[in-house]
């Protein structure tokens, strides 16, 4: 077991001996950072883990309720967990997904399925594990799936199917390849890979284009999704009156050395949209570095499909 899962079993074994959260235990399970691995984004996969076991086996009852909250709302965390895309907005809305919330549903689940100590420790290994093997993915990564088929564009390798439409977008300076459109149906995500420089990171991006829409006069609210934290923004565009504004969510991840980002627009866009293909899509993209390890472009560029390295 890894360092999360230690500190979560910490947390965990304080909680079920005391019965409430201390402050160090608090600080521990950083449940408010999701740009890395942590004690508290174990418990939550852990939860999840014994959740959808139980819900295989046609189990769906909690067997007592979760603390203060009533049945509709302890019904949306539920199903938050059990991955219902709808529940998880309205979820994340009324923020009801909490540290103590979480751990007294998971110490309650240990005592319905009779857990051992040894049995628990397996249960965040596992979870721990499950939490390392999520992409966006770098390259050089020997966990990325290596069963689906993607295109490899240079700077990104990106998944596809029968049907999909690859639209490559170019540089206004240079006319170089700075980006990737990819659009099944009414639903379309465009990719961008960017150098980590500094102290750029999803969560300072995610700060500074939620302040640029907002002065534009366009909206944006910090959400949490299947891909971690994003923005469900509407900015404004060109067009006639009541014609010039376009929904879109922002989606970000973290790697070693680089961003991955992704603006989904159309009907997978849209706030009651339940569509999975755009995060299964940015969570099963490739970043591949350029070799140039002094570079100071921000932006990793793309290349032709067929054009070789």
């Amino acid at each position: 077991m890894g360092e999360a899962g230690r500190a979560a079993q910490a947390v965990v074994a304080q909680y079920v001996r005391d019965g409430f959260l201390t402050p160090e235990s608090v600080a521990r399970a950083e449940f408010d950072v999701w740009d890395r691995t942590t004690p508290g984004r174990v418990l939550l996969v852990a939860v999840q883990v014994v959740l959808a076991l139980r819900q295989e086996d046609g189990r769906t009852d909690l067997g007592r309720p979760v603390p203060g909250l009533d049945a509709e709302d302890a019904e949306l965390m539920i199903r938050t967990l059990l991955r219902d895309p709808a529940a998880a907005r309205e979820t994340s809305r009324r923020d009801l997904i909490t540290l103590d919330r979480l751990l007294d549903l998971l110490a309650s689940l240990i005592a319905e399925e009779s857990l051992s100590e040894e049995e628990v420790e397996a249960l965040l290994e596992a979870a721990e594990e499950g939490c390392l093997a999520v992409g966006p993915w770098d390259e050089s990564d020997d966990r990325r799936p290596r069963d689906v088929e993607l295109t490899d564009l240079g700077g990104l390798l990106v998944p596809t199917e029968p049907g999909l439409k690859i639209e490559l977008m170019r540089s206004r300076e240079d006319g170089s390849l700075a980006g990737v459109t990819l659009v099944r149906g009414r639903t379309a995500i465009q990719l961008q890979a960017f150098r980590a420089l500094g102290d750029t990171s999803w969560a300072t991006v995610r700060a500074d284009l939620a302040r640029t829409m907002r002065g534009r006069g366009g909206s944006a609210e910090e959400r949490v999704g299947p891909a971690g934290p994003e923005l469900q923004a509407v900015v404004r565009i060109q067009g006639p009156p009541g014609k010039d504004r376009q929904t879109v969510r922002v989606l970000g991840d973290d790697g070693p050395g680089w961003i991955l980002r992704g603006f989904v627009t159309g009907l997978g866009a849209e706030p009651d949209s339940t569509e999975e293909w755009p995060y299964d899509t940015f969570q099963g993209t490739v970043v591949r570095m350029p070799a140039d390890p002094l570079s100071t472009d921000p932006l990793i560029r793309l290349r032709l499909p067929d054009a070789g390295r």
